[in-house]
């Protein structure tokens, strides 16, 4: 069995990442002490041991999925992209961090706050150069940032990397507006399928993404083993 090199968070996070999946622990895995960190990726929640390395952390990431019929109709007046105005970063790296709040890079306690907080900053930084993401919507008000979204278009379907609004204001709506800016962009595209990944973790998230009418169509257990 044969571990992948995680090549980009080797490099960002300073560390010999890799990742695996499987359900049953196999020992003869070739070069696995190689590893600082072992991304375990499961369909099911099944415990087990590694020797010399230690379990920190497990995830389960869902995917929730709609199809998009018809144009929401909703005033979207205050959303806007970011590519057509004057934004601050610092306000949409604010909002970033709290968009992952329930993120295992922040749960797990071997990663430090700061390298938590340089990720998200590089995905705001990698989505508003295109290289992640084809927008990053903005809600503003009195020039202020309150809630954004970012989204990437495949083939047939798009698919949401990141979303957030002001834990101040959550609840008012603004989450609501954002999708269905970006459910609309999809619509005039002739794009048909949303999709938007969470932690199942994420109960608030999970219960707004069903409220709006999708549902999950992935799932996966992720797991984090560090090498002692």
């Amino acid at each position: 069995m044969k571990i992948e090199v995680c090549e980009w968070d080797s490099l960002f996070f300073n560390k010999k990442i890799g990742e695996i999946k499987f359900d049953k622990i196999n020992q003869s895995i070739k070069d696995i002490n190689k590893f600082d960190l072992l991304y375990v990726k499961q369909d099911e929640d099944e415990l087990f041991a590694i020797d010399d390395f230690e379990h920190t952390y497990t995830e389960t990431k869902v995917i929730f999925s709609k199809k998009i019929k018809n144009n929401s109709n909703l005033i979207t007046g205050c959303v806007l992209s970011a590519f057509d105005t004057d934004i601050s970063k610092d306000q949409i790296y604010s909002l970033a961090f709290e968009s992952g709040k329930f993120s295992r890079f922040k749960l797990d306690n071997k990663f430090k706050q700061s390298e938590f907080e340089e990720l998200y900053k590089t995905w705001i930084d990698n989505s508003l150069a295109k290289k992640i993401a084809d927008d990053v919507l903005i809600y503003r008000q009195n020039n202020i940032v309150l809630g954004f979204v970012t989204y990437k278009i495949s083939e047939n379907y798009g698919a949401i990397g990141l979303i957030a609004t002001d834990p101040k204001i959550q609840g008012k709506g603004i989450g609501t507006m954002l999708i269905k800016a970006v459910e609309d962009k999809l619509i005039y595209l002739k794009i048909s399928e949303l999709k938007i990944p969470t932690q199942i973790q994420n109960e608030k998230a999970c219960s707004f993404y069903t409220k709006l009418g999708y549902n999950i169509k992935e799932k996966i257990v992720i797991k984090h083993y560090w090498k002692i």
